[in-house]
């Protein structure tokens, strides 16, 4: 576990990072969003994010449904010519030794190439904003400063002035345009989890 789990520092709002060594000859085979595990609830999307990580490696992102609510994961695939643990993983399985690095998982992602981007066309782009809404309502939850950035590429007005309720208000009017895109199942979700970011409010 890599992140904010890893490092012991997740809260009730925290995605899950996780970080899979695999043989280097196998490093695409584990790489494709069709083929992640459904984990504990059901994959609702997935998307290429190799972007994410360093040169050599691959990224998936998936959003899973867990008793209705949306679960953001992040998988990072190394092969194992680039393994190593960073200083503030947790290592859950490793029957090969891999060493720590120094470095912790923030400084490790900064510091060299990433992966070029892979194409996505318009409906992987929807399907991605419509992922982003319980990230930008988990910001709200955190009074986060970013929040507005964050509506800003899910489609809605960059606001950084406005209150969380009317952020709130404005991911909620979002996520209705998302109907056509027959996801519905990540819509509830969406809906779902803004609930919950609305109690958080008063």
């Amino acid at each position: 576990m890599v992140g904010s789990l890893g490092a012991g520092q997740a809260d009730d709002w925290s995605d899950i990072d996780l970080l899979v060594v695999v043989d280097d000859a196998c490093l695409d085979d584990f790489a494709v969003p069709g083929r992640l595990p459904s984990g504990p609830g059901k994959l609702a999307v997935a998307f290429d994010a190799r972007h994410n990580g360093p040169r050599g490696t691959r990224a998936v992102s998936g959003q899973y449904l867990v008793d209705e609510l949306p679960l953001w994961v992040d998988w990072y695939i190394y092969p194992v010519s680039q393994a190593s643990w960073v200083a503030d993983s947790t290592v859950i399985f490793d029957r090969r030794g891999f060493g720590r690095l120094a470095a912790t998982f923030s400084e490790h992602l900064n510091a060299g190439e990433h992966e070029q981007a892979t194409p996505k066309g318009p409906a992987d782009h929807r399907a991605l904003q419509l992922a982003f809404v319980p990230i930008a309502g988990k910001r709200i939850a955190r009074r986060s400063p970013e929040t507005a950035r964050m509506i800003e590429f899910i489609g809605g007005p960059y606001a950084p002035d406005a209150t969380g309720k009317d952020h709130l208000a404005t991911l909620r009017q979002l996520l209705g345009g998302f109907a056509a895109l027959g996801l519905s199942d990540s819509v509830a979700a969406g809906h779902a989890y803004l609930d919950l970011v609305e109690e958080t409010l008063g």
